[in-house]
């Protein structure tokens, strides 16, 4: 892999690089210095001395491309009583001192690592205006700002939502089964995600090579989902996304404000569900949210029973990626959400129900496929309904996803994928025959009241 390939690189002042505990930040920054930019770099840490010296010493050891490292560092450590000096001048007298030492210095790469450290959790509020001033001293005088940091720290999440507005570049390494180092790298300043890297030592050079995932690798990652009700005009549509998502691969946050939204920037949501009605502020908000997460896909449903071509147009062109009415069918909205997570989580758990006839003899079988919907989180309606007169015959009437148990005057109806407000359509084919159908109980699987009360 070349260089050119991420020439972004060269053009960036502020950069974040975030891993856990020994997942390779120290290693990945040296090369940077030593081999991507080829500059000295002043690096201040809250590290003791002896023990960053150590580390130093054991990458020189380990990697001969390191052999030289110490000389192209300019260290500076905090001072062992810096809790005590700071509590009587506060983060100001910190801040022009490294303002003093960056200018005076022609290191042309500045890293502050650890940077958590820095800040007791108690102080945490202090972060934005220590990182914005640290960005603005470093391009002021042209130099490049490098912020490492431990995503195990108690201090991290507060780092990461500033460093997702302030920075231009922000990199995660993770480490694999295999105990390889793999890259995500955001270029936050061009809203461009590169490929997952690969990053290698060997004894001759470091290799930065694309990794390339499997679909099964794929299907297996966690999903962020943040679903979004800017408006209460949904009936009971943010508990039936719950559901849905109501699985071991998918992380779901909950939002009810624009501010709310960008408070979950952290989790770099896959997906966002906004319930809402279309007016301009809604619309603005969407456009804010496209700004902040470009590579978020945006799932919208209106408060409205139509939307017009050239609404949902409009609405594209603001940042959605998907346009619903509230009347939507539900097999076009599953559809819909397993094309922007990039996985058949749904399909896959409706294939894997046990085969049933869709004409049952048992209500005790019905039951057992409720049981298996709810245990695997897919949506249906249960419902019993009365009549004094004949039912038509089932064959005709039934859907593939219908099924049902006809006692006498009742029967029992399971229909997956349909929400109440959909059973009548349902009901209707039976009214032309039977006009004096009656509702014994109605149910769903968000309900509170136990199924036993409907099918029993």
């Amino acid at each position: 892999m070349h260089k050119n390939d991420f020439s972004s690189l060269y053009n960036i002042n502020s950069m974040i690089i975030c891993s856990g505990p020994k997942n390779g930040k120290m290693t990945f920054l040296l090369y940077l210095i030593a081999y991507f930019y080829k500059e000295k770099a002043l690096i201040f840490t809250p590290q003791e001395q002896y023990l960053f010296d150590k580390k130093i010493e054991s990458l020189s050891t380990q990697f001969e491309q390191f052999a030289s490292i110490k000389k192209r560092l300019e260290l500076y450590h905090l001072r062992e009583d810096f809790s005590s000096v700071k509590q009587k001048y506060g983060y100001d007298f910190l801040l022009k001192e490294l303002e003093k030492i960056i200018l005076n210095t022609d290191s042309k790469i500045i890293v502050l690592h650890r940077v958590a450290e820095f800040f007791d959790f108690q102080d945490r509020y202090e972060i934005n205006n220590f990182y914005k001033r640290l960005v603005k001293i470093a391009e002021t005088d042209e130099k490049k700002i490098i912020f490492l940091a431990n995503t195990k720290h108690e201090n991290f999440e507060y780092i990461y939502q500033i460093a997702e507005e302030l920075s231009d570049m922000i990199i995660n390494i993770t480490k694999n089964e295999k105990n390889e180092r793999i890259l995500n790298i955001m270029d936050v300043l061009h809203h461009k995600e590169y490929p997952l890297l690969r990053f290698k030592i060997n004894k001759e050079n470091f290799l930065l090579e694309y990794k390339h995932e499997t679909a099964e690798l794929q299907e297996k990652k966690i999903k962020n989902i943040l679903i979004a009700e800017l408006d209460k005009a949904h009936d009971n549509m943010k508990q039936i996304c719950s559901y849905i998502f109501d699985k071991p691969n998918f992380n779901v946050k909950y939002a009810d404000s624009l501010q709310g939204i960008l408070q979950e920037i952290f989790i770099k949501p896959d997906v966002i569900i906004l319930l809402m009605k279309r007016t301009e502020k809604n619309m603005q908000t969407i456009k804010a949210i496209k700004m902040q997460l470009p590579n978020t896909s945006i799932v919208t449903i209106l408060d409205q029973e139509f939307v017009r071509s050239e609404d949902i147009h409009e609405l594209f062109i603001y940042g959605c990626d998907e346009v619903f009415a509230n009347n939507f069918t539900f097999d076009k909205i599953i559809l819909s959400l397993q094309k922007v997570t990039r996985t058949l989580f749904y399909t896959q758990m409706l294939n894997s129900l046990p085969k049933h006839n869709n004409i049952m003899s048992d209500i005790d079988e019905l039951k057992e496929l409720a049981s298996e919907c709810i245990e695997k989180s897919l949506f249906f309606t249960a419902f019993v309904i009365k009549s004094n007169q004949e039912f038509p015959k089932l064959k005709s009437t039934s859907r593939r996803t219908d099924y049902v148990v006809q006692k006498g005057k009742l029967l029992y109806y399971l229909a997956l994928n349909t929400v109440p407000k959909d059973v009548f359509i349902i009901v209707e084919k039976f009214q032309n025959t039977n006009p004096d159908l009656e509702f014994v109980c109605v149910w769903e699987p968000i309900n509170s009241v136990a199924i036993e009360e409907c099918i029993r």
